[in-house]
Formats: structure tokens, sequence, C-alpha cells
């Protein structure tokens, strides 16, 4: 949600109808990588161009775009993206492994490298983003980001000095992490509230209908607190 609230106020980007970029760390096998590539899938299966993906074992890229229904398949199946089909890749495409040095190395610049609309930390170590870094997000002129825009999916991945440096520097947008990645909490939350109401029974048997309303619960806030961030952004810069 917060995503496509991001990409419309900043960049103009309607993503029901207009095609966007993005790099993703964080591999298919994770809450949250794995979800945010299935929720791309189900939602913005025509405009939504996934340019790389790292995790922890390795990186794939593809300039035209990986294979959605490949990177479902790997969220569906558990698996990191070293587990990419190479033959859904288009000429252009790489699939690599970090246990080899060149792998190593794209995996690790990946982040900063491949120029995209939007950048999504959903996983991946604290402090990715740096002080001493982030200047490495920005293209050869020293001015234009990488990507325009970060969504933070991942807690900490860019340090506060990096965030202040990134927008003073390249006007980069970033949506913070305590505000990307809140939905997690919210759910917690809603799940202690069941447990104090329901017995485990009484849960059970009403699971699915809870389950979407919680889900519903958690788009309409979401958006609430976007549009109102993006609101007093612009009435208040």
């Amino acid at each position: 949600v917060n995503l496509e609230v991001a990409l419309r106020d900043c960049l103009g980007i309607d993503a029901r109808k207009d095609k966007f970029t993005v790099k993703i760390t964080g591999g298919p096998d994770g809450d949250v990588g794995g979800n945010l590539l299935k929720i791309l899938h189900r939602e913005f299966p025509d405009t939504a161009t996934v340019l790389g993906v790292a995790d922890g074992m390795g990186v794939a890229e593809d300039p035209e775009g990986l294979d959605l229904n490949e990177l479902v398949r790997l969220f569906n199946e558990a698996l990191p993206i070293t587990h990419f089909d190479k033959s859904k890749l288009s000429s252009g495409g790489i699939c690599m492994d970090a246990a080899s040095e060149e792998g190593l190395t794209r995996r690790n610049s990946m982040a900063f490298r491949i120029k995209s609309d939007a950048f999504i930390p959903a996983g991946g170590r604290p402090n990715t983003i740096n002080g001493r870094n982030w200047n490495q997000f920005l293209l050869e002129d020293g001015k234009t980001p990488s990507s325009p825009l970060i969504v933070e999916g991942a807690n900490i991945f860019t340090t506060p000095e990096a965030r202040q440096k990134l927008f003073e520097e390249a006007g980069v947008a970033i949506v913070k992490d305590s505000s990307a990645n809140k939905c997690g909490v919210i759910t917690s939350s809603q799940e202690v509230a069941c447990s104090m109401l329901l017995s485990t029974d009484e849960f059970l048997a009403n699971k699915e209908e809870l389950v979407a309303g919680v889900i519903k619960h958690l788009h309409k806030v979401a958006r609430l607190e976007a549009e109102l961030m993006f609101k007093e952004y612009k009435y208040h810069p």
C-alpha cells in the first residue's frame, strides 16, 4: 500500500495502470520479500516489473524483468532466488550464487547498481546503506539516484544519516520502515485481541472470516497513514 501511494504521489505513477520497475533485497523464501512478490503478482501483474532480487544465497537480474510467475513459484516452494529457472531469463538476464566471487559482488551491489523507479528493501543486513556508502546509490553524475523512491519493508536497512543525505543530495523519497513495515505489528495486536476474546475453538471456527477482516483493516489503516504522510509533506516540506 505504501509503495502504491508513494509511486503516485512522488513519481506520478498509477500502479494500477502505468508500468513501473522495482529492485528488491530479500528472497522469495522470506516473509517480507516473498509476500511482496506475491502481492506484486496478484495486484499489479501487468504493470510491475522486477528488475533484480538479491537475498542471502545470491542474486537474479533481468533488464526485461524477472518472470513473476517463476518468482511466485519460488515463494510457494520456499526456495531462495538461486533456484530461479534460468530458462526464463532474457538474453541479458543472470542468476548467480553468492558462493562465487562474481555472484557475491553482484549480490552485494544490486541494490545500489540497478536503475529502477523504486527500491524495496525487504530483507538484508541492518545499516546496509549508511553514512559511508550512501553515495554509491547515485549514478555517475553524483546527483541522480539509481531509484528516486525507497520503501523500507525491512527494518533499519538504511541509517538516519544515509536517509538524510539521499534526500538532501539526490531528492530520494523514503518511506521509513516504521510506516512501511507497521502492519506486522498491527497484525500482532489483532492476534492478541482475538486470544483475549475467543477460545481456541471459537477462533478456529471463525478464522477465515477473522483473517479477511484483519487484512481489510490493514489495507485501510496503511492507506490512511500513507496518504496523510504525503499530504503533510506536500504542504509542509
